[in-house]
């Protein structure tokens, strides 16, 4: 029962602490439909150059991942971010998202060729990349909360998830589904709405949404990492 009390405790202190966070920086919610620009700019550049296309997109696509993180960094460490976060952060993470990229992009297409003739073959890797997105969900934070990098951050990733598994999916999944619930909703009310209008308050309903999510997995991250059940529950009685 004290462990529930704990965690729930733990939980609100992270929503409240992400609320307060995302309403004094919510022009990061457009941060999302900058990047969809982005990248439909850059998948118009270089939609003929082929492989050197495609190489060039997925640098300006970890380009934009690292840009956010970077963004949801600031938010979670100091509170506030700012539009040059935003053009510094294109740098700041691009090459360990490349090296992580990489790093798994070499099993993954051993794994694809070896299962391509066998009869459950797309089931089995499936199931493979669901295993993967489990226990490496917690790699975003790794990246900006700690000095862990490569094969390093992978396996203190899987170490957290087996640590922390129950108190880091359910907000998650819950967030998630609420969200999707949420941008549903919104979408219906603004039916009425010219097509412009409709897309831009669905789109800041999605970059706020995703703004909220991803500083509530920071806060919550940075309670559970490093802790044990324990430790928290002191942290609880001290703080009651």
């Amino acid at each position: 029962m004290k462990t529930v009390q704990v965690t729930f405790w733990m939980y609100a202190l992270a929503l409240r602490r992400s609320w307060e966070s995302v309403c004094k920086n919510w022009i990061v919610s457009f941060a999302p439909l900058a990047y969809a620009f982005i990248l439909w700019l850059t998948v118009a550049t270089v939609a003929r150059l082929g492989f050197i296309g495609g190489i060039v997109l997925m640098l300006v696509s970890q380009a934009c991942v690292s840009s956010g993180l970077y963004l949801i960094e600031n938010i979670v460490r100091m509170g506030k971010t700012n539009f040059d976060d935003f053009v510094k952060g294109f740098s700041v993470y691009l090459w360990e998202l490349v090296r992580i990229s990489f790093i798994l992009w070499i099993p993954l297409r051993i794994a694809k060729i070896a299962l391509a003739e066998l009869p459950n073959g797309g089931l089995m890797l499936a199931l493979i990349e669901i295993t993967l997105y489990v226990l490496l969900n917690p790699v975003p934070e790794f990246i900006y909360q700690t000095r862990s990098s490569g094969l390093e951050l992978l396996g203190a990733s899987y170490n957290f998830i087996v640590e922390n598994w129950i108190e880091w999916f359910i907000p998650n999944i819950a967030l998630t589904i609420l969200g999707y619930l949420l941008l549903s909703a919104l979408s219906l009310l603004t039916l009425g709405l010219p097509g412009f209008g409709q897309f831009f308050v669905v789109s800041f309903g999605l970059g706020l949404c995703l703004s909220y999510i991803m500083v509530f997995r920071g806060f919550l991250f940075a309670e559970l990492n490093g802790t044990t059940r324990r430790s928290r529950a002191y942290r609880y009685d001290a703080n009651a």
